[in-house]
């Protein structure tokens, strides 16, 4: 899934329109009486075409760095490159600035007779100048950047907070619900007269379900084994509610199981199949659960919807979708087609946000 190219504002972190139009002025008027002896002592007017070749230096090597710094952040846009960054741009930043200096403003002003006539800096103080300029505009561009992704980072983690309290929230208004219980209750009453043996195991697996939302209602992500776990559980009341209506189907390799993906994203996939789907000896539903690629677990339904007078909400997807974005910054994948429906959920890497571990 492609994202959208970011602005040179965006990734920056704010719009500098107005600051290097401010800066430049304010650094051709304050770098010649640091750098260059001159002074204010002939008046302003005296002093305007030293302030106007400085600035037309800094506006120079303002732009160009701020390109660099750019290029940088789109080249190199993860945290774990930062080094590779910060290589990148100062290398950049110093073969630019000094090539500049020495081989094409210096000489070119010289040429044209447009340096200042009070002072005519050496090769030294116009490296200086031009370095300490950049320096200062980068460390002012590195501040703003990192406080805005702080502020990001803060946003986002509080943000987090609140999806899980609402995947909490949705998990038991999905399956904790009368409904739900309704049914099982149904179920379980019509098998201690059938079957007593079926009985005892569905009450089992009912149990298991319970505590495994109850574990992991903290948790951020878990192991696909803790979440098989699970839902072969609840596949097991699902089967035994409808029989042969329902098939479900489960390949998940070995290697993968360590992999992470977030709590009960499974569960609600399933029920979300249930609820809006005809299931019947004519139109049974088939439920795949494979992976794809090794980067995906999907779950696969045909599609058959039910004639529903109110249209679904959409809660639990959108609720899935929201914290993989927040947790990995990856988005799970739908794909709706006139036979079936499909949903692809990112595999995290196994060290990506460790929880604890469900025991069955």
């Amino acid at each position: 899934m492609q994202t959208a190219r970011l602005t040179n504002h965006e990734i920056l972190g704010f719009n500098d329109v107005a600051f290097r139009a401010v800066g430049v002025v304010v650094l051709g008027f304050v770098l010649p009486l640091i750098f260059f002896d001159e002074t204010l002592s002939n008046g302003l007017v005296a002093y305007l075409p030293s302030w106007i070749i400085t600035a037309l230096y800094a506006l120079v090597y303002w732009e160009g760095n701020r390109f660099i710094i750019i290029q940088a952040r789109r080249r190199f846009p993860d945290a774990q490159q930062l080094k590779q960054k910060l290589i990148w741009q100062v290398a950049a930043m110093l073969i630019f600035t000094l090539a500049v200096c020495n081989f094409v403003l210096h000489p070119l002003f010289g040429l044209l007779g447009l340096e200042a006539n009070s002072h005519q800096p050496t090769s030294f103080e116009s490296n200086a100048a031009s370095l300490i300029t950049v320096a200062l505009c980068a460390a002012i561009y590195e501040s703003v950047y990192f406080i805005a992704k702080y502020q990001k980072a803060a946003l986002e983690t509080e943000q987090l907070k609140k999806e899980n309290l609402q995947s909490q929230l949705e998990t038991l208004k999905n399956q904790v619900n009368p409904h739900f219980l309704f049914n099982s209750l149904n179920t379980l009453s019509a098998l201690i007269h059938d079957n007593p043996d079926i009985a005892v195991e569905f009450v089992q697996k009912l149990s298991k379900v319970y505590r495994y939302i109850l574990e992991i209602r903290d948790n951020q992500t878990v192991t696909l084994q803790d979440e098989l776990k699970a839902l072969h559980a609840y596949i097991f009341l699902l089967k035994t509610r409808f029989g042969r209506n329902l098939h479900i189907e489960v390949i998940i390799p070995e290697h993968l199981q360590q992999h992470r993906i977030v709590p009960l994203s499974l569960q609600i996939l399933l029920e979300n199949a249930v609820k809006h789907n005809i299931l019947s000896a004519q139109k049974p539903l088939y439920i795949d659960i494979f992976t794809e690629t090794d980067r995906h677990i999907v779950v696969k339904n045909n599609l058959q919807r039910k004639n529903q007078t109110m249209p679904g909400t959409q809660l639990g997807l959108q609720n899935i979708s929201n914290r993989y974005r927040l947790l990995a910054g990856t988005e799970m994948e739908v794909l709706i087609t006139e036979q079936s429906f499909t949903v692809a959920l990112p595999l995290l890497l196994p060290d990506a946000t460790q929880q604890a571990t469900f025991t069955p």
